[in-house]
């Protein structure tokens, strides 16, 4: 089966993995044609050489609000309907919008079915823009089948767009990963458990990454288990205000020599890091419409046998299993947080059997597991109209 891909930017890591990882699961399944922005193309020849691909002005970027973009937009919708190359079977947009808008485009041209992929905040941004919402909404009603990567993801879409999202082409497909295979099982089903507790995050530093909660709740679980450090993993730039508000933070708390902020770290630094954890903590937050699409952090922390917390956010409820793999806690809940750090912290034989089940989790969502569901999609028994 011959699918045409619309491909979000490459340069962001969290789509590129995404496109990356589930085109190789589905390779051998059908035969991808890719459509990417022009500013990609250097990097689409180097992770796909193998397969046709097609250049547009832009399909999506991780910001399209300037008049610049939009108008390589448009462009790219003008060059959509021009486009020279075989008619696929179907067309699969791997962000809902705009690149949805030119699946749109080009499934109408060719007369074949539009699937598309709904990521976390991209999947319904768009209705505070009148002229995109109602862009968006045609997409979503022309489409055959919309698959949100979490069931928090779909219930926002549900709240946000209702008449635009008939039930029965909504269907959810959770990411895949494949961090499991980083760490043997024996590592993470026999983890030694650390003689000093360690929370650990990872995340870019951001106020949506709830750092200030974390590090309020980690500051009470201080004052009782005063052995205990707190590792925070991200980027950050040391003149941003939020990191400013964090550093701050540790200080009020006299927490200097228990809260390391290590920046962003290679893959052998964070697999040091993740083997000397006692759990992970990534206390996300919604900010207006952007949240967090699944978590796959979560995932990864779960590779190394790590229990989990988080929060009741988004699409963390299907990365989190609660009271299985971690636990969950409201957002901006500083007590709440604290009392689940020093539960799974006092209690090691609840830390290990939560984190034991977040490796089988981490191992059952795989990319393969993704790509058998994406084929039932493709195959026609889901698509409707």
């Amino acid at each position: 089966m011959r699918i045409a891909y619309l491909l979000p930017s490459l340069h962001t890591s969290g789509w590129r993995r995404y496109a990356e990882d589930l085109l190789r699961a589905l390779a051998g399944e059908v035969e991808p044609v890719l459509i990417h922005a022009a500013d990609d193309a250097e990097l689409a020849a180097e992770l796909f050489p193998e397969w046709e691909r097609y250049a547009l002005p832009v399909v999506q970027d991780a910001s399209l609000s300037s008049h610049r973009t939009r108008g390589h937009l448009l462009r790219s919708l003008w060059r959509a309907r021009r486009l020279s190359m075989p008619r696929p079977a179907l067309v699969h947009s791997l962000e809902a919008y705009p690149a949805g808008l030119i699946g749109h485009t080009l499934a109408r041209r060719w007369n074949v079915p539009h699937v598309l992929t709904a990521h976390g905040t991209y999947a319904v941004l768009w209705v505070r823009y009148p002229l995109d919402r109602w862009a968006y909404q045609r997409v979503l009603r022309g489409a055959a089948a919309i698959c949100p990567v979490s069931h928090g993801t779909a219930d926002l879409m549900r709240q946000t767009f209702p008449e635009a999202l008939p039930a029965e082409r909504l269907h959810v497909i959770l990411n895949g990963n494949d961090f499991w295979r980083r760490v043997p099982a024996e590592d993470a089903l026999q983890r030694p458990w650390p003689e000093r507790p360690t929370v650990l995050t990872v995340g870019d530093i951001k106020a949506r990454k709830g750092m200030h909660i974390s590090l309020a709740a980690f500051a009470r679980l201080h004052s009782a288990m005063p052995q205990a450090r707190y590792w925070i993993v991200g980027k950050y730039r040391p003149e941003d205000p939020y990191y400013q508000f964090l550093q701050q933070l540790v200080h009020e708390h006299n927490l200097q020599d228990a809260v390391t902020f290590w920046g962003r770290v290679d893959d052998a630094q964070l697999d040091a890091l993740y083997r000397q954890a006692s759990l992970f903590v990534l206390a996300s937050q919604a900010e207006d419409l952007r949240f967090e699409g699944f978590g796959l952090v979560y995932i990864e922390a779960g590779a190394y046998g790590l229990p989990v917390i988080g929060t009741r956010s988004g699409g963390i409820p299907d990365a989190v299993r609660d009271g299985e793999t971690g636990l969950l806690v409201p957002p901006e809940d500083v007590e709440a947080l604290a009392q689940a750090m020093r539960r799974l912290l006092e209690d090691e034989d609840l830390a290990r059997r939560m984190g034991q089940a977040n490796r089988r989790l981490s191992e059952s969502l795989t990319w393969q597991r993704a790509a058998d569901d994406w084929m039932k999609i493709y195959a026609g028994g889901r698509l409707v109209g």
